[in-house]
């Protein structure tokens, strides 16, 4: 039974998931200039890209509607086993070259 729970959950998050397929970690884009995710989110805090909301970063609402992000869902488990969506933001193609010119602008 357990084994058919995990089969439907990891069915639900290859769904969830399948618009993030090729968009990149802020992690992934920092490497590119030789920098940390945490420097790269500094960064983009100080131009008011992203911000911080619920424990989670996501784009300010001047650039919501610009196709720049999209999020990945995983699940996580608590130390009482109950079962926890975690949702992670992660840049489109699109993001990713507009934080190219942001950096070199």
């Amino acid at each position: 039974m357990v084994k058919e729970a995990d089969e439907l959950i990891a069915d639900e998050l290859v769904e969830m998931n399948r618009h993030a397929k090729f968009c990149y970690t802020t992690t992934e884009i920092a490497k590119r200039y030789g920098m940390k995710g945490n420097d790269l989110l500094s960064f983009l805090r100080d131009r008011k890209v992203v911000m911080k909301h619920s424990g989670d970063y996501c784009v300010t609402s001047r650039y919501q509607n610009m196709d720049l992000i999209s999020y990945r869902y995983s699940i996580r488990y608590s130390q009482q086993g109950k079962r926890l969506l975690k949702r992670s933001m992660v840049w489109t193609e699109k993001g990713r070259e507009f934080i190219n010119e942001l950096l070199y602008n």
